[in-house]
């Protein structure tokens, strides 16, 4: 059996994954800069994506703060 895990742990759970959807966010951020200079006229769909991505990673943050 694992033992419980602690605050630290927790914390270090939510930094993780701060962490892992903002390296996500700039991937994706690149990903769009490169398909951008293909197609000047935008991607909506990727720009949707991101901003899931940003939702997402400020939910994780509000959540690690309480």
């Amino acid at each position: 059996m694992l033992p419980p895990a602690t605050d630290i742990d927790h914390a270090r759970i939510a930094e993780t994954l701060r962490r892992t959807v903002e390296l996500t966010e700039l991937g994706l951020a690149l990903r769009q800069a490169v398909l951008q200079q293909r197609d000047p006229h935008g991607t909506s769909i990727m720009t949707q994506v991101m901003h899931e991505i940003r939702l997402a990673k400020e939910q994780a943050w509000r959540q690690s703060r309480s």
